[in-house]
């Protein structure tokens, strides 16, 4: 008895990868076992393979059964040997389905996936655009980057990376050079505006500078707490910049100026509150900006920028070239049809 429990203690300490071939092993020993011991009572393979696993998970139907001597010296073998270890690539199976979910709600895991967007730095605001983001495209994927212990949000497009995004490895981790858009946001977890800009501005250093090792173009977003630090970026390629305060005292303003158009604003931010901004490349048939609004508005989309002028003062005469990327106001259906 004593042996066999050295030898258990042996077993169980053995890697997954060996649990599992050895209950192969002892399942194949059991279907091919029984089949050639009892043909008569177990007239195929797979006969013997639905008795296998039965005894082997102690379900025990009771349709298949041994009835020679060998045979049933087969099943012994299972009840002591086989039922042990499938009973531990079960427990190990459940061990690792359990440490990944550990460790991917811990932020500890790579992410190797592509063309994802990588949000930096956690807050409401980033919580926002998440949900954003995901109310626009359902297929989107997220990686989120920040120091907590654990993800603040769970939901399967988001994949947590816990670490210092300032870090070039944890930039790695979360397969930057793959990834569509690089977001960063401010730490609201500091209260000197010249503080925050400053980690903004390491974090936005070292996705530059793997930009630069690595010969790849990396589209990064940026949000800044005070518009005087923008030229302190200009060193690096950013861009987008999104002011934290601006916003929405630019937003106040035109309320105030012009009362009732927050709806507008809203419907222009977010795909809730109605139609969404589109990409659009100019078509062929289309030589100027006056030819293309006016055909977009034949068809259910408003023109709303071209690059990134809205001055459409000389729409007439205003050629568009292949380069060019058209901004439209549609519907998601209109937009199908137009793309």
């Amino acid at each position: 008895m004593a042996i066999f429990m050295r030898l258990w203690k042996h077993v169980s300490r053995m890697d997954f990868g060996f649990i599992l071939l050895l209950s192969i092993i002892i399942i194949l020993m059991g279907t091919f076992g029984i089949y050639l011991l009892e043909p008569e009572s177990f007239p195929s393979l797979f006969d013997g393979f639905w008795w296998t696993m039965t005894t082997l998970t102690t379900v025990g139907y009771g349709d298949y059964y041994p009835v020679t001597v060998g045979g049933r010296l087969l099943g012994i073998f299972l009840f002591i040997f086989g039922i042990g270890i499938i009973g531990l690539l079960i427990s190990k199976t459940v061990d690792a389905i359990t440490t990944f979910q550990k460790y991917k709600r811990e932020g500890k895991l790579e992410y190797t996936m592509n063309d994802h967007f990588i949000y930096i730095n956690w807050s409401k605001k980033t919580e926002k655009a998440i949900t954003e983001v995901l109310a626009h495209s359902e297929e989107a994927e997220i990686v989120l980057i920040d120091t907590l212990s654990e993800s603040p949000i769970e939901h399967e497009k988001v994949h947590y990376i816990q670490g210092d995004p300032s870090d070039e490895d944890i930039l790695m981790r979360a397969n930057i050079l793959d990834s569509k858009r690089v977001a960063i946001f401010s730490d609201s977890r500091i209260e000197d505006p010249s503080l925050i800009d400053g980690k903004t501005l390491l974090i936005a250093s070292a996705v530059e500078g793997l930009s630069k090792t690595y010969e790849r173009e990396l589209h990064t977003i940026v949000e800044i707490s005070e518009d005087r630090h923008i030229p302190k970026f200009k060193h690096i390629s950013v861009d987008d910049f999104i002011l934290s305060n601006d916003s929405v005292s630019f937003l106040m303003a035109k309320a105030t100026i012009h009362p009732g158009t927050t709806s507008l604003f809203r419907q222009l931010l977010s795909k809730r509150y109605g139609n969404n901004i589109h990409e659009l490349e100019p078509k062929p048939e289309w030589k100027t900006i006056k030819e293309a609004s006016e055909d977009l508005l034949s068809k259910g989309a408003i023109l709303l920028a071209v690059n990134d002028s809205m001055d459409f003062t000389d729409a007439i005469n205003r050629e568009l070239v292949q380069s060019d990327t058209l901004y439209i106001v549609c519907h998601d259906r209109v937009y199908e049809q137009l793309s």
